[in-house]
Order: structure tokens, then C-alpha cells, then sequence
């Protein structure tokens, strides 16, 4: 059987540098603009509006009240529609994929290799 082995403050400390994503802090709707704002941990405020995410688009302001942020600033939680959503599914959909750059990274090596004529040709066995 496998050991477990409890993990020190070193192993604590690089598992809060490796964070992938932005995580929320915080969640409110806003009446005066209609919108959720999430703050993130990055110091990023986004707002948008509820009825653009999937699912809500027939739910009334009310039911936007009391949104809250849950699972370490990876989830908003909407308690009076029972309804959860993943903060970084939210933010791709709104700001794009979240591995842009490493999108940007295999563009600017497609871009260099264009340059040098192109894929090299593949060397058909003999």
C-alpha cells in the first residue's frame, strides 16, 4: 500500500506559486449597471452581464443577489438559482482561451518557419 506523506511548508508554499488561473476574491451584482463584477487575485476587476452565461438568459435580477465566491476563488455560486460556474470557463469565455500564450508562441514559430520556406519535406524511406 502506498505511504502518505504529509506535505511541509516548502511543498505549500510551491503549490501557491503553480496557481494555472486568475481566482476570484469576491462577487457582487451590481443594480445600477445589471452586472456581476468578480474581483480577481490578479488586482483585474471584470464585470459582465449574467444573462450572457449559459443558462440565465431568462433569469430576473433578483435571482443575481447574494452571488458568492466558493472552492478557493474557482467557483461563482448563484444560491438563488442553485447554479455554479467555473470562474476560468467565465473568464475564457469572455477574454479568450486561457493558454493565449502559448497560442501566440506557436504562431511566432509558424511565422519563422514561413520565413524560412516553410515545414521542411519529409524524407520518404527508400
Amino acid at each position: 500500500m502506498a505511504e502518505f506523506l504529509v506535505p511541509d511548508e516548502k511543498a505549500f508554499a510551491w503549490a501557491k506559486r503553480k496557481k494555472t488561473t486568475p481566482r476570484a476574491l469576491e462577487a457582487r451584482f451590481d443594480k445600477r449597471t445589471r452586472r456581476i463584477k468578480l474581483r480577481l487575485d490578479t488586482g483585474l476587476d471584470v464585470m459582465f452581464d449574467p444573462r450572457d452565461a449559459h443558462g440565465l438568459e431568462a433569469a430576473r435580477e433578483e435571482d443575481f443577489a447574494g452571488a458568492v465566491i466558493e472552492g478557493g476563488g474557482t467557483v461563482l455560486h448563484l444560491p438563488r438559482l442553485d447554479a455554479d460556474f467555473s470562474v476560468a470557463r467565465l473568464l475564457e469565455g469572455f477574454l479568450g482561451p486561457m493558454d493565449w500564450t502559448r497560442a501566440e508562441a506557436r504562431a511566432a514559430a509558424s511565422r519563422r518557419n514561413g520565413m524560412k520556406g516553410g515545414r521542411p519535406r519529409k524524407v520518404a524511406a527508400a
